[in-house]
C-alpha cells in the first residue's frame, strides 16, 4: 500500500505540480470509511489501476461514480469519496493553468466537472490506461505518465505569457493577492487579465485566492494539530477567526473542528500510510 506525493520529472514541473499515487487494500469484510474532500485548489487527470471511486456532493444533491480516467477541472463544493475495498489510482495534479495548456478548452467548462478522459483526449489516454494496468510496481506507473505527458507537452507550442505563472504565484501566496498590482504585472487591464484567468483556471483570481488560504489554513492545522485555530486564521492572513469560520462552512460545509475530525477517519490515516504525504 502507498500514499505518496511524486514530483514528474523536470521538463514537466512547469505544468504539472506532482503525481499523487494511492493504493489502498481493506479486508474484505471491512467497510471501507469515507473521505472528506474539501474544495481546494486543483485540476488534473486521475487514473484509476484498481476498484472504482464514487462521489457524493451534498451541496448539489449528487452521487456518482467516477470513469476510469478521469479530468477534472477546479471543484467548487464539498465532496465526500468512497472507494472500493481495495482502490489503486495515480492522481495527476496540473499546475494552475496546466489543465488549458493541455486541452485549449475554457477551464469554466471543467469547474466541478468530471469528465471521462477519453471523450477529450481519444484513444490514446485508454491505451495509457491499459499499460498502466500492465505495470508490476508504482515506479513504471510513474515512468508510463511521465513519457505519456512528455510527449503531449512537446506537441503543444509554447507561447508562455506573464498571466500564466499568475495561479502558480496565488497558489503560494493567496494573501498578498492584490487585483491591480497583479493585471499590472500580468502587463494586463483589469478587464483582460480576469477574463484571461477565468479561460485558465475556470474562476475568477479573488475567489482562487479565498479557496487556497482556506487551503492553506486546512493544511496548517493538520500539519500543527496542536496549533490553535485564532493562530491559524493570523498565520493564513484572515483577518479574524470568524472569516476562517465563513470560509471553511462554504468550501468545506462544516466547522473547521468538525472538518478536522472528518479528516482523521479518511482511508489512508485509518490504514496508517500517510508517509511524506500531507493533506487530505
Amino acid at each position: 500500500m502507498i500514499c505518496k506525493r511524486i514530483l514528474p520529472d523536470p521538463e514537466l514541473r512547469g505544468l504539472i505540480k506532482e503525481y499523487l499515487t494511492i493504493h489502498l487494500i481493506f479486508e474484505p469484510n471491512i467497510k471501507v470509511p469515507s473521505k472528506a474532500y474539501p474544495v481546494n485548489p486543483e485540476e488534473g487527470i486521475r487514473f484509476l489501476v484498481r476498484g472504482s471511486l464514487f462521489s457524493d456532493c451534498p451541496d448539489l444533491g449528487t452521487y456518482e461514480k467516477r470513469p476510469i480516467v478521469t479530468i477534472f477541472g477546479q471543484p467548487n463544493s464539498r465532496q465526500n469519496l468512497f472507494t472500493t475495498n481495495e482502490y489503486l489510482m495515480i492522481h495527476t495534479r496540473f499546475q494552475p493553468g496546466g489543465l488549458f495548456k493541455l486541452l485549449r478548452i475554457p477551464m469554466t467548462e471543467l469547474v466541478h466537472q468530471n469528465f471521462d478522459a477519453e471523450l477529450i483526449l481519444g484513444q490514446e489516454i485508454k491505451e495509457v490506461q491499459a499499460q498502466l494496468t500492465d505495470c508490476i510496481n508504482y515506479d513504471d506507473m510513474i515512468v508510463l505518465l511521465n513519457n505519456y505527458f512528455t510527449k503531449k507537452f512537446r506537441q503543444i507550442k509554447r507561447d508562455s505569457q506573464p498571466i500564466d505563472k499568475i495561479g502558480q504565484i496565488i497558489l503560494e501566496n493567496p494573501q498578498e493577492f492584490n487585483l491591480e498590482r497583479t493585471a499590472k504585472e500580468a502587463c494586463l487591464s483589469h478587464r483582460q487579465f480576469e477574463k484571461r484567468f477565468v479561460q485558465q483556471i475556470g474562476i475568477t483570481p479573488k475567489y482562487y485566492a479565498r479557496i487556497c488560504r482556506f487551503y492553506q489554513a486546512y493544511e496548517l492545522k493538520e500539519n500543527h494539530p496542536n496549533l490553535d485555530w485564532l493562530s491559524v486564521a493570523v498565520q493564513t492572513g484572515y483577518n479574524d477567526y470568524q472569516h476562517l469560520v465563513k470560509d471553511f462552512k462554504q468550501f468545506a460545509g462544516t466547522t473547521p473542528t468538525t472538518l478536522i475530525k472528518e479528516s482523521l477517519n479518511n482511508p489512508e490515516r485509518k490504514l496508517g500510510i500517510i508517509g511524506n504525504f500531507r493533506g487530505v
